[in-house]
């Protein structure tokens, strides 16, 4: 009770069952997102080959080849983020959903 004769009430601190966090050791199922693979195509005519996307690639799918060229080194760890896109200064490079294989009348037998 407070001074003044009424109850104070606090909002309790501990987390209601509805917002209650899944133990990190569990697997969690992965997001539609995270099953996307994506294409990165590189504009060869365009590309001065400066190295800014193979260094700042977060997943390291775009590795520098002997001459220093980029070249597509893990295409489906690919998150599609789209940084190496944005921050092409030469716009050398193209990531775009990929699309899934044409079925064929013999797939589909």
């Amino acid at each position: 009770m407070t001074r003044e004769g009424t109850v104070n009430k606090q909002k309790s601190r501990q987390p209601k069952e509805s917002q209650s966090v899944p133990p990190t050791d569990e697997p969690v199922a992965p997001s539609k997102d995270e099953n996307k693979l994506f294409d990165i195509d590189i504009f060869r005519a365009w590309c001065k080959s400066c190295g800014i996307c193979a260094a700042f690639c977060p997943k390291h799918c775009i590795r520098l080849d002997n001459d220093g060229s980029p070249t597509i080194g893990a295409p489906d760890e690919c998150t599609g983020c789209g940084w190496c896109e944005l921050h092409c200064p030469d716009f050398a490079i193209s990531v775009h959903p990929r699309k899934p294989p044409r079925k064929t009348s013999e797939a589909a037998d």
